[in-house]
């Protein structure tokens, strides 16, 4: 079986090899089209978290944070204290924050290899700026669909956590030591703050060098199943169950790039000639699977360490039919009435005003670690009052 999916890769690898030496203008103008969407938006919104978080696990904030929140994590979704800094970061900024962050959680040992696994289920999302800025605001026109996208998205993933709360419940959990806290750990750590702060930018460009080398790579690839007919094929398949669904099979193409880059495919869907509440469902769907460009960014960030995928694989495919399910259900109570389209896709977020989107980025990251410090303490509040 192994020997039969590397025989298929080899094949796939040396199909997309020739057909850059086909089709290189194409191929180069797809690419570019990756590097803009990688270098003006994805870029912009996702540095700061990756620096700011991993500052914050150096000097030991993580840990106080989750010896104070354990109560709050534990009982609902089976993981330490500590998840709840992964949780806060990767549903308000974006992918793949979540799974890098409960990746150094993993390597820090602030949570085993199973509690990682139930945290990936449920803390590796899309954020705000994506799916309201980009897609509601930028590409749709339409604030309130966005807000129907991101409520979906997020109660999708908050119901698989709460269902994979159960997913290996006997195995062992991590124990924080009551004595060891923020300032212990600040003390035992011996770096400076500029070696420290070397280090937080140094492997945050690597995680996003990773990131836009699979941006660019998939825009390529759906170029190709493009000029290669191969949606088209795949949509003839897809066509009855699309049909039994009630949505029309012209969105068939856009959806299928979507589930390959959720970008690229939020973009097309968006410019269909479909009701809104067929593109609100279905870019819904989309984004709460994360797309194969997404899923091969959780690969390489989890590569080193024992973290298991097909838990996260099997939590995403949760998530694409709840966050579906909740779609349609918020659509038909709170229905969507179409608009003229006159702001071009990425508006506030293009390559003309990317300091917008650093800003905002930076801005939420500060205010979630601020409503962490603020729970963490009304928490110890209580607990030393009782």
């Amino acid at each position: 079986m192994k020997k039969a999916l590397y025989n298929i890769l080899i094949s796939l690898i040396i199909l997309i090899v020739i057909s850059l030496v086909i089709f290189p203008k194409e191929a180069l103008e797809a690419a570019k089209g990756g590097i803009n969407l990688w270098l003006f938006t994805i870029a912009p919104s996702l540095f700061p978290f990756f620096i700011g978080s991993e500052l914050l696990l150096q000097l030991g904030v993580v840990h106080f944070l989750g010896n104070l929140l354990e109560p709050f994590m534990r009982p609902l979704f089976n993981v330490p204290g500590s998840g709840s800094f992964a949780m806060a970061i990767g549903y308000t900024s974006g992918y793949p924050v979540g799974a890098q962050i409960i990746t150094r959680l993993w390597e820090e040992k602030l949570c085993t290899t199973e509690e990682a696994e139930r945290l990936m289920a449920f803390c590796n999302n899309s954020g705000p700026l994506f799916m309201l800025g980009a897609v509601a605001i930028g590409m749709m026109n339409s604030p309130k669909a966005g807000y129907i996208i991101m409520a979906s998205n997020y109660l999708a993933a908050i119901t698989t956590g709460l269902l994979f709360r159960f997913y290996k419940k006997s195995a062992r959990k991590v124990t924080y030591s009551k004595k060891t806290g923020f300032y212990s750990i600040v003390v035992q750590n011996k770096k400076n703050f500029s070696v420290l702060l070397s280090e937080a930018v140094t492997k945050s460009i690597n995680t996003i060098l990773l990131i836009g080398g699979y941006v660019v790579f998939f825009s390529v690839v759906i170029e190709f199943l493009k000029l290669y007919n191969i949606l088209s094929l795949f949509s003839s398949i897809f066509k009855p169950f699309f049909s039994l669904l009630g949505i029309e099979e012209i969105a068939i193409p856009s959806f299928l790039s979507g589930i390959l880059e959720i970008t690229v495919g939020s973009s097309m869907i968006s410019q269909l000639p479909i009701p809104i509440s067929q593109k609100v469902v279905l870019i819904s769907s989309i984004i709460a699977w994360g797309g194969i460009s997404i899923h091969g960014q959780v690969l390489g960030v989890i590569s080193k360490t024992k973290i298991g995928y097909f838990p996260y694989f099997i939590a995403k495919s949760i998530q694409f039919f709840l966050a579906g399910a909740y779609s349609y259900l918020m659509t038909i109570l709170t229905p969507l009435e179409e608009q003229a389209l006159t702001l071009p896709a990425f508006n506030m977020y293009s390559s003309k005003n990317p300091l917008n989107l650093l800003q905002l980025s930076s801005f939420l990251f500060i205010a979630t670690l601020l409503f962490l410090i603020f729970l963490s303490l009304t928490l110890a509040f209580y607990s030393k009052k009782r």
